[in-house]
């Protein structure tokens, strides 16, 4: 598994200014994008509409056939009061 770090939530934004990259097909309420840092994700929570960027731990290993699940745990696992 890709360990990604929690980095911040992002408290202003427009979805638009931000790449989607997986899961904004379908019916799934979190869904991943990317910006200017390819190596910088962010993790969109459509039913609480907030953004959380999370950075690569390791730059060597991305592994693109379990991105979402894994950047999907790392913000499931963040603690309620960053959530």
């Amino acid at each position: 598994m890709t360990d990604y770090i929690f980095s911040r939530e992002i408290k202003r934004f427009k979805l638009d200014d931000y790449t989607p990259y997986m899961g904004w097909l379908g019916n799934k309420t979190h869904k991943i994008y990317t910006h200017k840092d390819l190596l910088s994700f962010f993790v969109y929570d459509e039913f609480t509409d907030r953004l959380f960027e999370f950075e690569l731990a390791d730059r060597e290993k991305l592994n693109k056939a379990t991105i979402y699940d894994c950047l999907v745990n790392a913000y499931l696992a963040l603690p309620e009061t960053q959530i």
